[in-house]
C-alpha cells in the first residue's frame, strides 16, 4: 500500500475549462472557444473566491484566510483589517491562480506574488487567466486584487 495522501488531486480552472471545452466540441481557436472561456471563468472565479475567502470585507477571518493562502508569515496573528492590507501592500497575486491554491487548501506558488502591476499585467496577458472588472467590483475582498490591463 502506498503512503501517499488518498487526497483526491483538485483540477485547476483551466483543466476544468479544458474537459468542459472538449466535452462541448470547441475548438480552441474559435470566438465561441473564447468567449465561453471568460464566462466559465468569470462564474468559477467568484464562486471560487466566495467559497474559499467569503465576501465579507469586514470579515477579519476572511482576511487571514486570504492572507495565508498568499503565504503571508504570521496571517493568523492579526488583530485588524488594516494590518492584513497593509501586509497585500506590493503584493500582485493573480485572481485564477488564488482560487485555485484556495480550493486545493495550499499557498499560492511561484510566479505569485507578483513584484509589480506591469509584471502581473504581463503574466495576464501570457497566460489569459482574466477576470472581469465589473464582476470583482461585486466583491468587495476580491476587489483588493483589481488592476488593470493593458
Amino acid at each position: 500500500m502506498s503512503s501517499t495522501s488518498s487526497t483526491p488531486r483538485i483540477p485547476t480552472l483551466l483543466e476544468q475549462f479544458r474537459a468542459l471545452a472538449l466535452s462541448e466540441g470547441l475548438k480552441k481557436k474559435s470566438k465561441a472557444y473564447k468567449e465561453r472561456r471568460k464566462e466559465f471563468l468569470s462564474e468559477q472565479v467568484q464562486a471560487g473566491f466566495i467559497q474559499s475567502f467569503g465576501a465579507n470585507a469586514s470579515s477579519l477571518d476572511n482576511w487571514t484566510k486570504l492572507l495565508a493562502t498568499i503565504g503571508i508569515e504570521g496571517a493568523s496573528e492579526f488583530t485588524s483589517i488594516k494590518q492584513c492590507k497593509a501586509a497585500l501592500e506590493g503584493r500582485y497575486i493573480n485572481l485564477v491562480d488564488l482560487v485555485d491554491a484556495g480550493r486545493r487548501g495550499t499557498v499560492i506558488t511561484t510566479p505569485n506574488p507578483f513584484p509589480s502591476r506591469k509584471a502581473l499585467a504581463n503574466y495576464i496577458k501570457r497566460s489569459n487567466k482574466v477576470f472581469p472588472r465589473d464582476k470583482a467590483k461585486a466583491n468587495p475582498l476580491l476587489r483588493q486584487f483589481l488592476i488593470v490591463v493593458n
